[in-house]
């Protein structure tokens, strides 16, 4: 049953996410953890924030495809954002790696 919601709740996060994400100029790019937490939370509408608080730290990874893609462009991981890249992971390490730890950041504001 846990499957079934989690699946009509990525469908719902899916939809909600329609709207292209507008990535911030190269000067405003966040250059933390701390900085860009903020930024991406911003960036979600109401229910999505709703969704990513209720769902499970462990299930994270199964919105990586539509909201670790729309963190990806806000903040411009695959553009040139090597120094958030780097500070995300404490390391030189890939985009979809620092994204999932972003995505981790963001959950873990919510909880509060």
């Amino acid at each position: 049953m846990k499957h079934h919601a989690l699946a009509l709740a990525l469908l719902l996060f899916s939809a909600a996410a329609g709207a292209e994400v507008k990535p911030l100029p190269r000067d405003q790019w966040p250059q933390s953890v701390a900085e860009a937490v903020p930024r991406i939370l911003s960036a979600l509408l109401p229910m999505q924030r709703a969704m990513i608080g209720d769902t499970r730290k462990d299930s994270l990874f199964l919105m990586q495809g539509e909201w670790g893609e729309d963190v990806e462009q806000l903040l411009g991981l695959h553009h040139g954002n090597t120094a958030l890249v780097e500070a995300t992971c404490g390391h030189s390490c890939t985009v979809d790696q620092a994204t999932l730890l972003l995505m981790e950041a963001s959950w873990e504001a919510l909880q509060h």
